[in-house]
């Protein structure tokens, strides 16, 4: 995909089983996306560590209002909407075209 990445967004909250990867309260916890062939890769930057969290576009739930966030698998991250996230709008889009052209190659198992 041609080391599509997005800007380090800020995360603001997350589901309870993904607080063991986040910082303390009082330090911002960033993360970035790399679109993938069948998914996505979420890198959450903890201090001098990383960790990676691997969603495939058919587990992949993506909400979009006041924040955005993404779902997968029982877990959650909803982005602070800052510069970063403003300069990250044209990457998710094209995560949505994405996940979308994913999705139409499987319509055939939703036909009634």
């Amino acid at each position: 995909m041609k080391g599509t990445v997005s800007k380090k967004m800020v995360i603001e909250e997350s589901s309870d089983n993904m607080k063991d990867y986040l910082n303390s309260i009082f330090d911002a916890t960033y993360a970035n996306i790399e679109l993938r062939p069948l998914g996505i890769l979420v890198r959450i930057f903890k201090g001098l560590t990383n960790f990676t969290w691997l969603i495939p576009y058919y587990q992949l739930v993506i909400y979009k209002g006041d924040y955005s966030s993404l779902y997968a698998q029982g877990r959650f991250i909803r982005f602070r909407k800052d510069e970063s996230f403003e300069t990250s709008k044209p990457f998710l889009l094209k995560l949505i075209k994405l996940k979308a052209s994913y999705e139409s190659k499987y319509d055939f198992l939703n036909f009634k």
